[in-house]
């Protein structure tokens, strides 16, 4: 009886190709449903829209970002890209497409078949879908890292002058996306300079180091930036931070739900992504033990197959290792609340160090391509669903609440905004006679003023002007519309006795924003329900799921209780 014959190993590559098709038309239907920039997006659109470049950089400290994506958006500007919604979205279907071409480019690089681990480990992950085609410069930087994780190896393979410059090129625009990004390029390098060290390859040692210093260097121009930036940290940083908090911000980010669902159950996805480390870790291991002897003569760098396998799965893990410790440690530095798209990267690098550690060194077929493609199916089988509703969420109502508002309240009413970020968003999509404040009043809502939220902690009677104008709008006989995500509840107190939270020397953490938000929106909360006879929540229609990020509602208030509390 005749065996059968192997599978031929263009399998694999059939089936990641279909995975990554998957993948684009979750990318094409994201960018055609996300509808509105909510108040992230616009922020970062409004940094890079301001009149002159000096005004771009000044308006830098109230961003998370070099100047390089807002670049791209002003350019993509003035050729009349990114004067709509629409424009914004194309371009970032092309950054998430742009995403799924650097991931086979790497593994062609780094001598792999095809990128099937990566495709099923973030191809069809709700999280990935929300970020990478946003308009903020995190899907940039991850294409850019798998870029520079396969063009630092193929310095590593032959330190030529054409494929250091590359390298040089990619690594100083990655570190121009986001600040942090120098922890996960200082990752790659340093892996890449263990690899020469292990090969005596001195000249690609040196050409590493000069990668690194470029990039390092170039973001010294930031140095201020990032120092007036720091400043404004205390904001977020929270009192009651521990450790279990990264765990599930990484568990939420992993989670098989969409963005419009917060709060749903977590899927198995965070056990096979552990799973998946743990069985890399040990095949990095395994190989660096059975490492044949390298056939390599001094000055020629030319490296046998079997350690040049071995040199790509040491590469490939200590990267990882390294990338995931400089986040964890940078996460822990900003003691805040987790958000998925602080994962983003360290899940980029992780799933393309998995592939290049699994599938560059198991190139055969069977049986270790057939459990590649198992592995894509499953991961691929529990994210389909929460994935394809992904796809549909819009990313806020606010524009709709603005469009109806600019119908429904008169000139003489007043609109609250319970969020001074959200007023971000409002200030783009509302064009209404009626006036608008927001929680606390600030004088500026083109991006994220958080020295004018500063300033309100520090003012005992920061709301002061918001109630007055309440109290004399319900007086008139007109309407107060609230829009917001804080449940209405009667406090105990009335406004005017609503304790304060502490002074900001006295604060844990000195000056948390959320004691303050609440206790402004209490103020708020408890004048309404004290002062107004009727109360009305308002049901706008919204086409489909909305980002619970920016999901708000609108409540009524009109009619004027004069009498006692």
């Amino acid at each position: 009886m005749s065996l059968k014959p192997l599978p031929k190993p263009g399998v694999e590559t059939v089936a990641a190709l279909i995975g990554t098709a998957f993948s684009a038309i979750l990318l094409v239907l994201t960018a055609m449903n996300a509808g509105p920039l909510w108040r992230d997006e616009t922020n970062t659109l409004n940094v890079a829209q301001m009149p002159s470049l000096k005004d771009m950089w000044n308006n830098l400290p109230f961003e998370s970002f070099p100047p390089l994506w807002p670049l791209l958006l002003r350019l993509g500007g003035a050729l009349g890209l990114t004067h709509s919604d629409a424009g914004v979205r194309v371009l970032g279907l092309c950054v998430g497409l742009f995403f799924l071409a650097s991931l086979w480019l790497c593994l062609r690089w780094i001598g792999g078949r095809s990128p099937i681990l990566s495709i099923a480990l973030l191809g069809s992950l709700p999280a990935f879908l929300f970020i990478v085609g946003a308009n903020r410069a995190y899907g940039l930087a991850s294409c850019l890292l798998v870029l520079g994780f396969g063009l630092i190896w193929r310095v590593l393979e032959s330190p030529t002058k054409s494929r250091v410059l590359w390298a040089a090129l990619v690594c100083l625009l990655f570190a121009q996306c986001v600040y942090f990004d120098a922890l996960f390029l200082c990752a790659m390098l340093a892996s890449g300079a263990l690899v020469a060290v292990r090969r005596r390859q001195w000249k690609t040692l040196w050409s590493l180091a000069g990668i690194g210093i470029v990039s390092g260097a170039s973001l010294m121009i930031y140095l201020p930036i990032i120092r007036q930036g720091s400043a404004y940290l205390p904001l977020i940083r929270i009192p009651f931070f521990k450790f279990s908090i990264l765990w599930n911000g990484l568990c939420d980010t992993l989670a098989a739900r969409s963005s419009a669902d917060l709060f749903g159950p977590h899927g198995p996805q965070i056990w096979f992504w552990l799973e998946l480390l743990l069985v890399g870790l040990v095949v990095a291991v395994a190989m660096q033990w059975r490492r044949e002897h390298q056939t390599q003569n001094p000055g020629t760098g030319v490296t046998s197959a079997g350690s040049a396998r071995s040199d790509l799965a040491l590469f490939s893990v200590v990267s990882m290792l390294l990338g995931i410790a400089g986040c964890f440690a940078f996460l822990v530095k900003l003691h805040s609340f987790m958000e998925p798209w602080y994962y983003l990267e360290m899940l980029a690098l992780g799933a393309v160090s998995l592939d290049g550690i699994v599938g560059a060194n198991w190139p055969a077929l069977r049986p270790w391509g057939l459990l590649r493609i198992g592995a894509m199916v499953l991961m691929i089988s529990f994210s389909a669903r929460p994935a394809w509703e992904e796809a549909h969420v819009r990313r806020s109502n606010v524009d709709l609440i603005a469009a109806w508002l600019a119908q429904k309240a008169s000139a003489n009413d007043l609109i609250v905004v319970e969020d001074a970020w959200e007023g971000i968003t409002f200030n783009r999509y509302y064009h209404g006679q009626t006036p608008w404040v927001t929680v606390p009043p600030i004088d500026s809502h083109e991006v994220h003023r958080n020295d004018l939220v500063m300033e309100k902690m520090s003012q005992p009677e920061a709301m002061a002007p918001v109630l007055q104008e309440i109290t004399s709008t319900l007086r008139n006989g007109k309407n107060v519309w609230l829009l917001g995500s804080t449940p209405l509840v009667r406090p105990r107190e009335s406004p005017a006795r609503i304790p304060p939270p502490p002074p900001p020397s006295k604060m844990p953490t000195k000056w948390w924003v959320g004691a303050y938000l609440y206790w402004w929106n209490q103020q708020v909360a408890a004048l309404l329900l004290e002062q107004a006879l009727y109360e009305q929540a308002q049901p706008i229609p919204v086409p489909g799921p909305v980002n619970g990020l920016e999901n708000i509602s609108v409540v009524r208030f009109s009619g004027y209780n004069s009498g006692p509390p």
